[in-house]
């Protein structure tokens, strides 16, 4: 028998027992990739167990047993391995990251593969001396890592059952150096994880149930949990003879934008592939999020603006466990002390479909109203989410998505949800901030401290309950939080809570209320108590209203007077058209309130004589029940105006004590008119007819008109008899006042018109002793007349009766004038005599002649056109005949060539040659 002694007295000597690899590293396959063979593979570096041979032991015999018995020798541990377990090495990071192996004469075993283990001290190998054979067959010799311990003699022994204090650490690993580079980016875990294991380790170590060694590779059955650690919390593996069975790395993280704690677990598995033909075990990789905080809670305190910055106060994500895949964020910079290889954050994208994966989230606004949407979220390792420069970078990217994926982005549909922007006025009856949401879209900003970063609104697709309702169409607009909110509420007198990107035009329809006042305007914001707002939303959070800037150009009353001149410029809540939408358990009711206080700087209305104010108040009310949104809803408008004066360019003024227009579930509306005693009066050239105006009172006018209604408008007339007028040297008998006012609907301006008589109900004029008939009409627009119309004509006649003969002659001359203003001012002027007379003999025998005469002049083209017509008839018991000469002669003046034709337009050259040759 020969020995083994120790070379040199009191110097070390270590018993160092090799084994050859004992892992194959192998690519790890995404769960659907598609298996080619051969696949990759790379041997571990060898392995070895130190000891080193106690003081006062200088030799050992040269046996197989001497040599397998370790229980009396030291182990020689890396300086890592031999912390007892809940101490922390001095510097783990430059243990683990610098990548330092052991010393040639400790112990270092690499399983698996590029990860270097050390048991602990305390840590004794257990194995058979004697081959051991079952059945005929004798198994490979391998030894199992244990815990040293003294039986009941006191002998060195090793516990196989003692758990607890079967644990190593890792202790060096080399990245990817030295491995084949389409094998690194596969393997499991990742050689950054791997180096992160060996820093963890030291801390912490890792736990085994099972670690073999053998001549043909290792068995380990070891796991790692780290819970505090900011990335990677827990590492299981499990190895069969050199081979891995099973791989799960569990990363901790944090969701972006919304800053859920999160979990990625990668797991890594063995599995039959039977594709290629024949059967080859394979490995392959399953991704899956965890979410670790279901519920987050944004803390008003924890943002710069109070919480007004972001509408949900918490953030629900229903999704809480989903498989998935990663797809990286691009150009990243990393902490000069990660390695290249470090994992980055990335979108989380479905695993076996395309697009990212749609995360059920529930938002609870500040309505206490919970909001479903679906989004896409950037896992984010939790050792990055503390970094504001790597989340700078993050944010670009999040904010860029991705043009060729649309799932890739931060829009969030939210399907017509409603939304509170900001906390209501009314807590009790929230709604005043609530607006019908499409989409969200998200942003973040970045402070300092951990997890620097919160969620805010950037912008939101939205529509106006109350804008959609009153308009009876959708009007689609983005919106943004407005500075004013979130800087300071107390100084936003307005309430401004928000303001769109592009204004919204609102043209309130007639009928919903807009038949007397058309209150226009281009919405620029949005407030808590005022509703929807326009003009310039600076001069209003400083308290400022001006009604010429607030107010579109077509946002009149009657179609003609600018509101801008009829509005006071006061700042109070009651002179912006007021419109809210609120949903209760019965329906959904929707108003329009506006009572404002009127200041007329325009000559088209104003007060009345009275000393009373201008009163306009316009009331809409539309209630809709659920589930009935085929039917129609329930109307409600109201809009009256008190105590005004209306002008009809300078010549007319009509006082009224009120107008007022109602209409009641979309019914035929009514139009009611009050007038005082002597509401008519006339100026100017019309003061001739003062007399005729002086008969219209409040007791005629206010009382049954006839309404006519059409989608155009109303229109509402009257038709009164006068008794006889003297007017100078005229007497008016027969005389029939009409009036009607036009209210349109539409974008035509109201009108008023006035007509003593008719063409086909002439009034009866006397003068001197001869006789007529005739009639005037006034057709007045607010800003200028329209249309007059007048006719008058006076004659004689004379009869006689002989018995056997009779006859008549009449003699009529007239004057008609018609003016219309539009579109050119156009007038005509025609004055005319007419002669007649008829004779009749016996009744058997008639005949008749009529001779008229008339002179025309029009403008617009210049034009003087006179007529004369000559008819005469005979009437025999079987016979009649008619004929009739006309002779008419057109006159043109000015430059319009209109009238008649030039000798060159109705003669060609042709025919002028063949003229003139006749005469040659």
């Amino acid at each position: 028998m020969g020995w083994l002694v120790r070379e040199q007295a009191g110097q070390d000597a270590f018993v160092i027992v090799h084994f050859p690899p004992q892992h194959a590293a192998e690519p790890v396959l995404p769960g659907s990739a598609a298996l080619s063979v051969p696949q990759l593979g790379q041997l571990s570096g060898p392995s070895r167990l130190v000891f080193r041979l106690p003081p006062g032991t200088d030799r050992l015999p040269f046996t197989l047993e001497a040599l397998l018995d370790w229980g009396a020798l030291e182990p020689s541990l890396p300086r890592a391995a031999r912390q007892p377990r809940g101490a922390v090495a001095a510097d783990p990071d430059a243990a683990g990251r610098s990548g330092a192996a052991p010393q040639a004469t400790e112990t270092a075993l690499e399983l698996p593969y590029h990860l270097v283990l050390s048991p602990h001290p305390g840590g004794g190998w257990a194995h058979d001396i004697e081959p051991v054979t079952h059945a005929g067959r004798t198994e490979l010799w391998h030894t199992r890592l244990g815990v040293r311990a003294l039986d009941a003699d006191g002998r060195p022994v090793v516990d196989e059952e003692l758990v607890e204090d079967r644990y190593v650490r890792a202790v060096s690993s080399p990245g990817a150096a030295g491995t084949l580079p389409d094998l690194a980016a596969a393997l499991r875990p990742t050689p950054a994880q791997r180096q992160t294991i060996v820093a963890l380790s030291a801390a912490a170590p890792v736990e085994v149930d099972q670690l073999m060694l053998s001549a043909r590779g290792g068995w380990l059955r070891a796991h790692g949990h780290w819970p505090d650690h900011p990335s990677l919390s827990a590492w299981h593996h499990v190895t069969t003879l050199g081979r891995d069975q099973f791989a799960r790395i569990t990363q901790e993280g944090v969701l972006f934008p919304f800053k859920h704690r999160a979990a990625w677990i990668d797991v890594t598995d063995r599995t039959i592939d039977e594709n290629t033909g024949r059967p080859v075990a394979v490995l392959r990789e399953y991704q899956f999020l965890l979410v670790r905080e279901p519920v987050k809670h944004y803390a008003d305190d924890d943002y710069e603006h109070h919480g007004r910055e972001m509408p949900f106060t918490d953030v629900r994500i229903a999704t809480l466990f989903t498989p998935a895949s990663p797809r990286v964020l691009p150009d990243i910079d990393r902490r000069s002390d990660s390695p290249d290889s470090a994992d980055p954050p990335f979108w989380i994208m479905n695993a076996t479909s395309p697009g990212t994966v749609p995360f059920h989230l529930i938002g609870t606004d500040r309505a206490g109203t919970d909001t479903d949407f679906h989004a896409a979220l950037v896992f984010v390792p939790l050792d990055l989410a503390d970094d504001p420069g790597i989340l700078a970078e993050i944010r670009a990217r999040y904010r860029r998505g991705d043009p060729t994926d649309p799932s890739v982005q931060r829009r969030v549909d939210v399907g017509g949800a409603p939304v509170a922007f900001a906390p209501p006025v009314d807590r009790v009856r929230p709604g005043d901030t609530t607006l019908t949401t499409d989409a969200l879209t998200f942003d973040v900003v970045i402070g300092h401290g951990p997890l620097p970063f919160l969620p805010v609104l950037e912008s939101a697709q939205v529509r106006f309950p109350a804008v959609d309702r009153l308009l009876g169409t959708a009007n689609p607009a983005t919106v943004v939080p407005s500075p004013t909110y979130l800087a300071d509420t107390d100084g936003n007198p307005a309430h401004l809570f928000a303001e769109l990107t592009a204004p919204l035009e609102v043209k309130l329809p007639a009928e919903r209320g807009a038949v007397l006042a058309r209150p226009n305007m281009a919405v620029k914001g949005l407030s808590s108590t005022l509703g929807p707002v326009a003009g310039d939303l600076d001069a209003l959070t400083a308290g400022r209203f001006d009604p010429a800037v607030f107010f579109a150009d077509t946002a009149k009353l009657m179609g003609a007077v600018p509101l801008a001149q009829l509005i006071s410029g006061v700042f109070e809540p009651r002179q912006f058209p007021q419109m809210f939408s609120r949903t209760t358990a019965m329906s959904v009711v929707t108003t329009l309130d506006w009572e404002p206080k009127v200041e007329s700087t325009s000559a088209l209305l104003h007060a009345s004589d009275s000393g009373a104010p201008i009163s306009l108040s316009l009331r809409a009310r539309i209630e809709q029940s659920p589930g009935s949104e085929p039917d129609p809803p329930r109307t409600s408008v109201r809009t009256t105006l008190r105590d005004f004066t209306v002008g009809f360019a300078g010549v007319l003024e009509v006082r009224f004590d009120a107008l007022t227009f109602r209409s009641e579930n979309g019914a035929k509306p009514s139009v009611s008119v009050e007038l005082p005693d002597h509401a008519v009066r006339l100026f100017s050239d019309l003061s001739f007819f003062s007399a005729l105006a002086d008969l219209i009172g409040g007791s005629g006018l206010a009382h049954a008109p006839t309404v006519d209604v059409s989608p155009a408008g109303v229109r509402a007339s009257y038709s009164l008899p006068l008794p006889p007028v003297p007017l100078g040297v005229f007497l008016l008998e027969n005389v029939r006042l009409g009036i009607s006012l036009n209210l349109p609907f539409l974008d035509d301006r109201p009108s008023l018109r006035f007509a003593f008589g008719e063409r086909n109900d002439e009034f009866l004029v006397t003068v001197e002793g001869l006789g007529g008939g005739g009639f005037f009409a006034l057709a007045l627009g607010l800003d200028g007349i329209e249309t007059v119309e007048a006719s008058l004509e006076v004659g004689a006649a004379v009869g006689l009766d002989f018995g056997v003969a009779s006859g008549n002659v009449a003699l009529m001359v007239g004057v008609y004038a018609r003016y219309d203003a539009l579109p050119v001012g156009r007038a005509s002027v025609t004055g005319y005599q007419r002669q007649s007379g008829e004779v009749e003999v016996l009744g058997l025998v008639s005949a008749s002649i009529d001779f008229y005469l008339g002179l025309t002049y029009a403008t617009h083209p210049d034009r003087l056109e006179g007529t004369a017509t000559l008819t005469i008839k005979v009437d025999l018991t079987l016979f009649s005949e008619s004929v009739e000469l006309t002779v008419r002669r057109v006159l043109v003046g000015g430059a319009d060539p209109a009238g008649d034709p030039d000798f060159g337009d109705v003669t060609t050259e042709e025919d002028w040659r063949a003229y003139a040759d006749a005469f040659a």
